[in-house]
């Protein structure tokens, strides 16, 4: 389990191996925040962010929640000016080689983890923008609502409705891909609710 606070100081002293830490702590969450926002070009992306957090990273001051917070603030304005270029230059960003750092004899297990991993962003990529950005950031990051509502620009009302909504489309298309599936459950009204359907938890985060 990382240390946060020790390893943050460390790593803002210019301890390689600190920053490394915090490296392997959150690239995992960032790429896949990326991957829904910007599908293949999120490597060369996260490299980007994590540029920018490195040069930045002397004058960050806070805990844990608020590292990740500003991490993925930090991606939503890299993602931002990323989709502004495209309409400027046909030119791609290079491709920066982000090390994958998995033991070889893990391969098999990384491979089977990602195809995984690969689907449920396949199908969170599908919602809107807004409640697919919700669903990563309060789902997958972790991030709590008010510093979703932060990263975002919008308001924790807002927040909670958009995740709502993204969880409650996800449930319906997990339904209608399950084995077996009627059709009829299927084909459902966009608002009928199931009798035996639990209010999602986010709805009072």
């Amino acid at each position: 389990m990382l240390e946060f606070d020790p390893t943050l100081r460390a790593a803002q002293a210019g301890d390689e191996e600190a920053f490394a830490r915090l490296w392997r702590q959150f690239q995992p969450g960032l790429l896949r925040y990326l991957r829904v926002k910007a599908g293949p070009m999120a490597e060369d992306l996260a490299s980007d962010v994590w540029t920018r957090v490195v040069g930045a990273l002397c004058s960050f001051d806070g805990d844990e929640p608020q590292f990740g917070a500003w991490l993925y603030t930090t991606a939503r304005h890299r993602v931002t000016d990323w989709y502004r270029s495209r309409y400027r230059t046909a030119e791609a960003l290079g491709l920066s080689g982000v090390a994958d750092v998995v033991a070889k004899e893990r391969v098999e297990h990384e491979v089977e983890a990602r195809s995984a991993t690969d689907t449920a962003l396949a199908m969170i990529a599908q919602l809107p923008p807004a409640q697919a950005e919700a669903v990563m950031l309060r789902v997958v990051a972790g991030l709590d609502v008010p510093r979703v509502a932060r990263v975002m620009g919008r308001s924790p009302g807002a927040v909670r409705v958009l995740c709502h909504r993204g969880l409650k489309h996800l449930e319906r298309r997990l339904r209608e891909q399950a084995p077996g599936a009627e059709p009829e459950a299927a084909g459902m009204a966009e608002g009928a609710k199931p009798a035996d359907s639990a209010p999602t938890r986010l709805e009072s985060a």
